[in-house]
């Protein structure tokens, strides 16, 4: 992935003008070939050096990463939610991607299932998960059922010597995560969880900056992550199906101040909100300490009137804005101080005409397209050989799962599958401590 431009010296226009060229090459493109393109838009001669010296560029500039791509793998998908009809659209975009087969939950889901195989170019579809797990022609299967079913149905696919890339969150609990991840190391397979910010070119420009030191030492992120969500959808009222504003969309935030402070554990966590008459989290504050100058605070609520999703890296030389939608960036904004703030975009693929599925710009959900980024992402650590993929690391999904608990625990909410929840503080100190 991206890292230390800035050492190179390059300008932030010529960083854009990198992006775009190696964007619109999904092919890949050799160093030589990436230099002579760009000779078109800049003479900028230390471009060729920092493309030799740090050649995995936005993955595309590394050859074997270019030649994975490209290698055959066969994807399964258990689950035909509007999320998997938006991924497997994205998927289809990569050159090696195999749609192979697809299955619902049960066999009385079965004309779903088929009905999603014919709209999505799927090659069959199958009567449940365990014909689906069993099915030969299958490498790798994308989970993307409800939250509480994500560990039987990877379980039962690494049983059955799949690779899984499991949607987020991976469970509803620390416990239950810690077990996905411990069968996938028990079976030596590729298992992730479908965190698909961590992709983006834009978030991977942030933590670029972050970590050349470009806007100095990093004191404070914040995030908001508000949306209205209609009670009649029903997964995100019952605590039976794993509902609750924060597993949905406040783990986005969560992981993004994770990412900002270099995966660290927070050393306190602090959490007020409210709880819906369900007994499910419907709005929360958070506030985080990492150290004793690494703060963040977060923001999710599922009940009020949506606004901007986006997050702002604090820094003692500036800050860097992740704009609307921050989940899933195009757009990032750096304000030094002294200077007049610039915008670096990052635009996403153009979209085939022939996705047309959805109501936001053919897709379900905006920014859908985005999900190649991780498709190619994942298909090419799967045949690189890798166990998962470098930024989205298990031990910090635990982590981050362990987080949320502490969250839970706070706002007063549980779920059918947890015990008693581990009890990480006696009681939980303020961020003043």
């Amino acid at each position: 992935m991206v890292r230390d431009w800035e050492k190179h010296g390059l300008s932030a226009s010529v960083q854009h003008q990198l992006w775009e060229t190696l964007k619109h090459h999904p092919k890949g493109l050799t160093v030589p070939e990436i230099t002579k393109e760009l000779g078109k838009q800049s003479e900028d001669s230390k471009v060729s050096t920092a493309l030799e010296e740090d050649a995995h560029f936005f993955a595309l500039a590394d050859e074997k990463w270019c030649l994975a791509i490209h290698q055959p793998l066969r994807w399964g998908f258990a689950g035909t939610s509007k999320i998997a009809e938006d991924f497997i659209e994205a998927l289809s975009l990569v050159p090696g991607a195999e749609l192979m087969s697809c299955a619902a939950r049960n066999k009385d889901r079965l004309p779903q299932a088929q009905e999603f195989a014919k709209k999505h170019g799927v090659r069959k579809a199958v009567s449940d998960y365990e014909e689906l797990a069993k099915d030969a022609d299958v490498d790798i299967v994308y989970v993307s059922n409800l939250h509480p079913a994500h560990r039987d149905t990877s379980i039962l696919m690494m049983d059955h010597g799949k690779h899984v890339l499991c949607e987020k969150p991976l469970a509803v609990n620390a416990s239950v995560t810690k077990e996905m991840i411990a069968k996938a190391q028990e079976t030596g397979l590729f298992f992730s969880a479908a965190l698909w910010t961590r992709f983006f070119p834009a978030t991977q420009m942030v933590r670029s900056l972050i970590e050349s030191g470009k806007i100095g030492k990093v004191h404070h992120f914040h995030g908001d992550f508000i949306c209205e969500m209609p009670e009649e959808t029903e997964r995100l009222y019952d605590p039976k199906l794993g509902g609750g504003g924060l597993l949905d969309i406040g783990i986005y935030p969560l992981s993004i101040a994770s990412w900002v402070f270099g995966r660290q554990t927070p050393k306190v966590v602090s959490a007020m909100g409210m709880v819906h008459p369900r007994g499910v989290d419907n709005l929360g504050l958070v506030n985080l300490k990492y150290s004793q100058s690494e703060f963040a605070s977060v923001t999710f609520a599922m009940c009020m009137a949506s606004s901007p999703v986006e997050g702002t890296v604090h820094g003692t030389k500036g800050s860097i804005k992740l704009h609307n939608a921050m989940h899933c960036p195009t757009k990032i904004s750096v304000e030094l101080s002294g200077e007049e703030p610039w915008v670096l975009d990052f635009p996403l693929p153009d979209k085939p005409e022939s996705i047309n599925h959805g109501s936001t710009d053919g897709f379900n959900f905006g920014g859908s397209l985005g999900f190649v980024y991780e498709a190619m992402g994942v298909h090419s650590s799967v045949i690189c050989g890798k166990k998962q993929v470098e930024d989205v690391g298990r031990d910090e999904m635990i982590m981050l799962m362990e987080v949320a608990d502490r969250i839970r625990e706070q706002l007063g909410t549980s779920y059918p599958q947890d015990g008693p929840l581990q009890k990480l503080t006696a009681a939980m100190p303020s961020l003043t401590s």
